[in-house]
């Protein structure tokens, strides 16, 4: 049967007395079933050297070898050439081009100037002196006129009105142009608080006026009086014979005029002496009338380089405050009691 077999143990290979034995493990058959060790160093010689027959072929570029740039394909859609521009309308040659108001449009009257157009109606002024020219295919009108200080001041009415008034310089629509829109040119009521005109009001303003309708003075010549009818070319006031004296040009025209108002212009009349204001011929004065050629030669220039002739047309050179507001009328008090500023003639209206 079998035999036995004792195996030694641990102490008697560690006894120092007795030579240790090597024990050399018995060989077994090699198999065909592949070790998991072999089966590594397979899969890692594979990994390493890889066969030759799974490397893909290099392609071919058909245009020769590529130089390195790299074709980016685009997917947001957007083509790489510049957007195409609409074609533009041209305009006919024959349409113009719609004219643009210089100023926003006003709807309607601000209250700054309901103030100065009150003042415009209830103070009376003067204009002693008017042109007009044409500028851009619009006329452009200008007035000189005496405000109640006596200062002669030039108010332009184009498709910017201007003045040269200290209240005008501050940018207000000033009681000048207020006076002159509604008193000389009887501009349409939505037409008279706006701060910029088009070229066609304009034209319409002017044909409507009192200006452009003078009389014919080459038919009438013979110093004839005409009927006291219509309003003063002067205040552009509505003449009221029973209440203030009127004269007439007894040289030619024969045209009506106040005579406060034709004194205030002839005192402004210093180089061409004094002149009818329709006619232009020289003035044939009456015994009354002796001192005009006088007031021209007295008027005076004030601090501010405004023509003065208050005291010879018998104005005060005061201003006229009823229509103010009673803080500024304050304010102003004690401007003019300043010592540079004491007299009111030297003030600039408002």
């Amino acid at each position: 049967m079998g035999v036995s077999r004792k195996t030694p143990s641990h102490q008697q290979y560690a006894s120092p007395s007795t030579p240790t034995r090597t024990r050399v493990p018995r060989s077994r058959p090699v198999t065909s079933t592949p070790t998991s060790s072999k089966r590594k160093r397979t899969a890692d010689e594979q990994a390493v050297a890889p066969s030759a027959s799974t490397k893909r072929p290099r392609r071919s570029h058909p245009n020769g070898s590529i130089s390195g740039a790299v074709e980016v394909i685009d997917l947001t859609g957007d083509t790489p050439s510049p957007p195409r521009k609409r074609a533009r309308v041209q305009t006919p040659i024959d349409e113009p081009t719609p004219e643009r108001r210089a100023r926003r449009f006003r709807t309607h009257p601000p209250k700054m100037y309901l103030e100065r157009a009150a003042r415009a109606l209830t103070q009376r002024m003067f204009v002693v002196g008017h042109t007009v020219t044409d500028v851009d295919d619009a006329p452009k009108m200008s007035f000189d006129i005496v405000g109640t200080t006596g200062n002669i001041y030039k108010t332009t009415i184009g498709k910017v009105p201007t003045c040269t008034c200290p209240d005008a310089q501050k940018g207000n629509q000033c009681k000048h142009i207020c006076y002159v829109l509604v008193k000389a040119l009887r501009a349409p009521r939505h037409l008279q608080y706006q701060l910029a005109f088009l070229s066609s009001e304009l034209r319409d303003m002017y044909h409507d006026s009192a200006i452009s309708r003078q009389p014919d003075t080459d038919e009438n010549k013979d110093g004839n009086r005409k009927p006291v009818e219509g309003d003063c070319p002067i205040c552009f006031m509505e003449f009221e014979p029973d209440n203030e004296e009127i004269v007439w040009c007894r040289a030619a025209c024969g045209n009506n005029i106040h005579r406060t108002c034709f004194q205030k212009w002839a005192a402004t009349q210093q180089a061409q002496g004094v002149r009818c204001v329709y006619c232009r011929s020289s003035w044939q004065t009456d015994a009354s009338n002796l001192t005009l050629d006088k007031l021209v030669k007295e008027g005076t220039v004030s601090a501010d380089g405004y023509l003065n002739v208050a005291e010879q047309v018998g104005l005060s050179g005061a201003r006229d405050y009823s229509t103010y507001h009673s803080f500024w009328v304050r304010q102003q008090s004690s401007y003019i009691g300043s010592p540079r500023r004491r007299h009111p003639s030297h003030l600039g209206e408002e």
